[in-house]
């Protein structure tokens, strides 16, 4: 599969799927932002968070965006939220897939094995953040009685996603930095001769 997606990748695909998840991310951002103006998404329960939550955080934030609020994180964002893992995923693994390919001037060559297992990071992530919507769905259509059990799933299942998404990212950018490191010094040995 990597030697197909190696023969096939181009830049341009790359440059395509990250400025599609990131457009994506910032609609939905513009979206909540403009819906639920009180709440903010870096931090927990909605959003990022690195660290488990107390599940009376996920009751008295339901609480406190309302039925409005309930309803656009029902009906509005989790639906858009069913896009964006498989894109971030998506531009995540092309990226890591670029930049770690055996040729190329601007790549990190590495063996299979390191890419197979740095490109399951991202795919883990995409794992996490659809349990995490499932278990946000379930947690909104019985609210206000929100189970101990069920919160606390949606707790540790948005510490993975957060934990697994950052990951990912940061792997996408070592790579991404230390190729263009290597082009770089490369580029400066060919003026030097």
């Amino acid at each position: 599969m990597l030697a197909v997606l190696d023969r096939r990748l181009k830049f341009w695909h790359v440059c395509v799927m990250v400025a599609a998840a990131l457009a994506w991310f910032a609609g939905m951002t513009l979206a909540t932002q403009a819906a639920l103006p009180g709440v903010g998404l870096f931090r927990c329960p909605i959003g990022l968070c690195f660290g488990y939550y107390a599940p009376v955080e996920l009751q008295a934030t339901l609480t406190r965006v309302g039925k409005e609020g309930r309803q656009f994180l029902a009906q509005t964002l989790l639906p858009l939220d069913t896009v964006l893992p498989a894109l971030l995923a998506a531009a995540l693994i092309l990226v890591i897939a670029w930049f770690s390919r055996a040729r190329g001037v601007a790549a990190v060559p590495l063996g299979h094995g390191a890419r197979t297992a740095l490109l399951s990071v991202p795919l883990l992530y995409c794992l996490a953040d659809y349990a995490e919507n499932w278990a946000l769905a379930e947690a909104l259509s019985v609210f206000p009685e929100i189970p101990y059990r069920l919160a606390r799933r949606a707790s540790v299942l948005t510490a993975a996603k957060s934990q697994l998404v950052t990951a990912a990212i940061g792997i996408a950018l070592a790579l991404a930095l230390t190729a263009w490191g290597r082009a770089y010094q490369h580029s400066r040995r060919n003026t030097a001769s």
